[in-house]
């Protein structure tokens, strides 16, 4: 049985039960490639366009978003294990700091008016979101680290997971104030 292919990001999913070695589950230009694509329109759809406070989540959205289309195994676990641990992180302090009051926000990827709608973004009060985007940034900064670390050995994981690390590193820019 061949791999399904999600066409919204380009990633492949592994469909096979028989532990058959496919593109998903090895390092593959293509798949992380699909995963800075993906990170890269959190820099297009997270950005100075909506308010700093809802910035982080819509940054959880695409960590989360990311770790939904690696593999359980494989060379990528890594990066889905620290996306995920990334989007836990940036809930944790939406959650410590949400603001009930402020309506959510159902953003289009890169704000194009026919793209498919992000699932709704909460906001942290005003009063707290300098501070709550510094605890963010931390968050984002581990999480280059992490990868970069991860991607040491073997030594043919290295180039993908820089790339990967670069593009988290570039979300910082989301995490700043106008």
């Amino acid at each position: 049985m061949p791999p399904d292919l999600d066409l919204s990001v380009g990633l492949l999913r592994i469909s096979c039960q028989d532990g058959s070695p496919h593109p998903a589950h090895i390092v593959n230009t293509n798949v992380t490639k699909a995963i800075v694509k993906i990170l890269q329109g959190a820099d297009k759809t997270c950005d100075a366009r909506i308010d700093l406070r809802y910035r982080i989540d819509c940054l959880r959205l695409y960590y989360l978003k990311v770790a939904a289309n690696l593999p359980d195994s494989g060379d990528y676990l890594p990066i889905k294990t620290a996306m995920l641990d990334a989007a836990g992180k940036l809930d944790a302090i939406v959650t410590k700091y949400e603001d009930d009051m402020a309506p959510p926000l159902r953003l289009r990827e890169g704000h194009k008016p026919m793209a498919k709608r992000l699932p709704p973004v909460r906001a942290v009060k005003e009063g707290f979101a300098d501070e709550a985007a510094a605890e963010a940034a931390a968050v984002v900064k581990e999480t280059e680290l992490i990868i970069i670390r991860s991607g040491g050995d073997p030594a043919r994981r290295t180039q993908a997971y820089t790339d990967v690390a670069a593009a988290v590193e570039d979300n910082l820019v989301i995490l700043r104030s106008a």
